[in-house]
């Protein structure tokens, strides 16, 4: 992207603030151009009033030189308050664009990019963007708008002065462009290794990598990791501030030369100036140095912040193909018909030509060796996974996108997604609005009544970070729990027992029935769960459905299903429900 493009597109985010932007600058500009008047009122003070002692005319343009600089001021906190007000508007719009972007992302860019990397976008990057639109946006029109009022009075003053000042001014922009290049390459390699940090900390400092960190000794391995991803941004740091002290430097150095050549230049080539001309002339050229340096550094310090710029608008210009679902209605339950479905991950085919029928209410158990292809199907059935191949129906409606596939149907995965919260407000989640029946209803289901009933503030417990308060049986029952809660159709449980005893695990699975109320269940698992008369069975192999009917039905023909050791006695008695 390049630069005016990048500011281009950051200047229509102002425009619907583009009052409140209009009224600042002009604030500015009142502020600014009573303080370049105030300089014409001195020169006339020490060319006429203070030579004739002119009492009258000394008060006026003292009392004038008060106003325009009481005036000014004010008019500079307005400006100030309106201006960090708008960017702080315009940020917090463009976070939430940001943070939008990114959930709409398919799965695979969560795969393939960190937490950190993502963080480090909302937060690191969108806080220097925040500090642009804001004090540096400010400072850089204060101090361009100074400039051309100080130039527009020295050429009032004395034109040949002023234009040799408007040339030094140019050529130090030109050499400041080159160090303001260079600084914007360090920024964005800063910022990458800002990211990098934020990953390292959030793997080494969570309690899973402390808790590998010491089981396996690698402590000092993690600490010199974080060492040299420290060592590589300060360095980084070091270059890029070096770069911006270059241009303050440079800039400082040749506004020190400018008083003795005013001086010089009033007493030889222009010796017809008065006092008053040659003092305010110094004194403007003092005065633009300021702004002239200022922008120097702003303009290492915009460049740099280019390269977060560009940064956000990678995430934004990405393609967000995952749309919100609708709100979730009542229905009938739906019968689903999985139609040739097939799936690639970058390096490996994970399902090949899937049929599979799921009718309503019924219970499917989908069972197959680690990698056969199970949460893959899963994701596909709960819309998370697009098919790369084949469809997903819905009976009575034709193929569903993965859109309507989310309305219907809700996944318990086997790693439990907690927040550190209560377990109530875990719970309600799924359904804010859940009545202390519902939430005692499902705790029961999940076989989770009984922790609640003995921690010391029922569900208003905390459960900590990730949940890692509770063992880890409770937290995938806390998460069935939750998944029943959800108003959906379906239920897709993916190794959601995993963490459990066989007795515990039998007791959830006949909860989660039980409660569904008529709701289709899938259940993926390694272990065998109690079926009954009637539960279907699909076994995956390879990603491919090598054998499929009910316990019974498998069990007689004896093939892969039959040899996984599943005991004959392992069907239950049907349950008041139809299973």
């Amino acid at each position: 992207m390049t630069g005016a493009s990048r500011w281009r597109r950051i200047a229509a985010r102002f425009r619907p603030h583009r009052r409140a932007v209009l009224l600042a600058v002009t604030l500015m500009a009142v502020s600014v151009g009573l303080s370049a008047g105030s300089q014409l009122l001195l020169r006339r003070l020490i060319d006429e009033a203070l030579p004739r002692h002119d009492v009258t005319a000394v008060g006026w343009l003292c009392g004038g030189m008060l106003a325009a600089g009481v005036i000014g001021t004010l008019a500079s906190v307005g400006q100030t308050a309106l201006t960090h007000r708008t960017g702080l508007r315009v940020v917090r719009d463009l976070r939430a664009d940001l943070y939008d972007r990114v959930q709409r992302r398919p799965l695979g860019f969560f795969t393939e990019n960190s937490t950190a990397e993502v963080q480090a976008r909302l937060v690191s990057d969108m806080g220097g963007i925040s500090e642009i639109l804001t004090s540096t946006g400010q400072s850089v029109v204060f101090a361009a708008l100074g400039l051309i009022a100080g130039f527009a009075v020295m050429l009032a003053l004395n034109w040949p002065l002023a234009l040799i000042s408007i040339g030094l001014a140019l050529l130090l922009n030109l050499a400041n462009n080159v160090l303001a290049r260079r600084g914007r390459v360090l920024a964005r390699q800063r910022q990458d290794g800002v990211g990098e940090m934020m990953r390292v900390v959030g793997e080494d400092l969570s309690l899973s990598g402390i808790v590998l960190g010491r089981t396996l000794g690698r402590q000092e391995w993690q600490r010199d990791r974080f060492g040299t991803v420290s060592e590589r941004i300060g360095d980084l740091s070091y270059r890029q501030r070096m770069v911006g002290t270059n241009a303050w430097a440079l800039s400082a150095v040749t506004f020190a030369c400018l008083p003795p050549a005013v001086y010089w230049l009033s007493g030889t080539v222009f010796p017809g100036l008065t006092l008053g001309t040659v003092v305010v002339i110094a004194t403007l050229q003092l005065r633009l140095s300021g702004p002239i340096q200022q922008l120097l550094q702003l303009s290492t310090t915009v460049q740099s912040a280019g390269a977060m710029v560009d940064r956000v608008f990678d995430y934004l210009d990405a393609p967000a193909t995952v749309e919100p679902a609708g709100p979730v209605t009542p229905g009938p339950v739906p019968a689903l018909r999985v139609r040739g479905v097939g799936y690639t991950y970058r390096n490996r085919r994970a399902l090949h030509d899937v049929d599979l029928e799921i009718p309503a209410g019924s219970f499917v158990l989908i069972a197959g060796a680690t990698g056969s292809g199970k949460s893959t199907l899963a994701l596909a059935l709960a819309g998370l996974l697009p098919p790369g191949e084949g469809v997903i129906e819905v009976a009575g409606s034709g193929p569903a996108d993965e859109r309507r596939l989310r309305e219907l149907v809700t996944l318990v995965p086997q790693e439990s997604v907690l927040f550190n919260a209560s377990l109530r407000e875990n719970l309600m989640l799924a359904r804010p609005g859940a009545t202390a029946a519902e939430l005692a209803a499902a705790t029961s289901a999940a076989a989770l009544d009984e922790l609640v009933a003995r921690l010391p503030d029922g569900l208003d417990t905390t459960v900590g970070e990730r949940g890692y308060q509770l063992s880890g049986g409770e937290r995938q029952r806390l998460a069935v729990a939750r998944g029943l809660l959800a108003p959906r159709g379906v239920i897709v449980l993916d190794e959601a027992t995993s963490a459990l005893d066989p007795a515990t695990a039998d007791r959830v699975v006949r909860g989660v029935v039980d409660h569904a109320g008529g709701r289709t269940v899938v259940m993926i698992a390694h272990r065998i769960p109690a079926l009954h008369a009637g539960d279907r069975v699909v076994l995956l192999d390879g990603g491919r459905v090598r054998e499929s009917g009910t316990h019974e039905e498998l069990m007689a023909l004896g093939g892969a299903y039959a040899a996984m050791g599943v005991r004959r006695d392992s069907v239950a008695p049907a349950t008041a429900a139809g299973r």
